[in-house]
């Protein structure tokens, strides 16, 4: 718009400075109105001609442009409704892969506290066991000692009894007296 309106002013400036001339070199001003009138008519021919030829390929040029970008945003927009979908679709993915983990990790938990249950169990058993096997080692232990013991005494007494009556006794009357002794030993224990 600014072009058009400076060339107007150009050309109202050019003829004013025609007309100011001092008359000297007198111009012909129908002469000059008759050219550029020849070269208006040739131009509004040219601007015609370039019309008629080029007004078929500029509109289907146009046209096409016209479906290509209507095209692009309806595939843009398609892109986009996709893109919304495939969103939302990753969001309930991960809020279905958030309760999957804390699921998971609940399991884990759980499986965690009854392993740590069955070690502790294990653990009492064994111990249960080790502490059974023990006392029974204890008491087969005691009594092996004491058995020992009083094979031990019973010699011990038989030798100081044979000492102590020397040669005297008969082998009938030594088992009569170990006999009596392991009563004795028996009650005591």
């Amino acid at each position: 718009m600014k072009k058009l309106v400076l060339t107007l002013i150009l050309a109202a400036v050019s003829v004013s400075a025609f007309a100011a001339g001092d008359g000297h070199g007198t111009v012909d001003m129908g002469a000059m109105l008759k050219n550029f009138g020849y070269r208006v008519l040739v131009f509004v021919l040219f601007v015609i001609i370039l019309f008629k030829l080029l007004k078929k390929p500029l509109l289907e040029f146009l046209d096409k442009r016209a479906k290509d970008i209507e095209k692009s945003i309806q595939t843009a927009k398609e892109a986009n409704e996709t893109a919304k979908t495939e969103i939302e679709s990753y969001k309930l993915k991960m809020k279905g892969f958030e309760k999957d983990l804390e699921t998971m990790k609940q399991r884990a938990l759980e499986a965690a506290e009854n392993e740590k249950k069955a070690i502790i169990e294990d653990a009492e058993k064994q111990i249960e066991k080790l502490g059974r096997l023990a006392e029974s080692r204890i008491q087969a232990d005691y009594k092996k000692a004491s058995e020992e013991l009083k094979k031990h005494a019973v010699a011990s007494a038989l030798e100081a009894a044979q000492a102590k009556l020397g040669q005297e006794l008969t082998p009938e009357k030594q088992n009569e007296i170990l006999g009596n002794y392991i009563k004795k030993l028996g009650v005591i224990r």
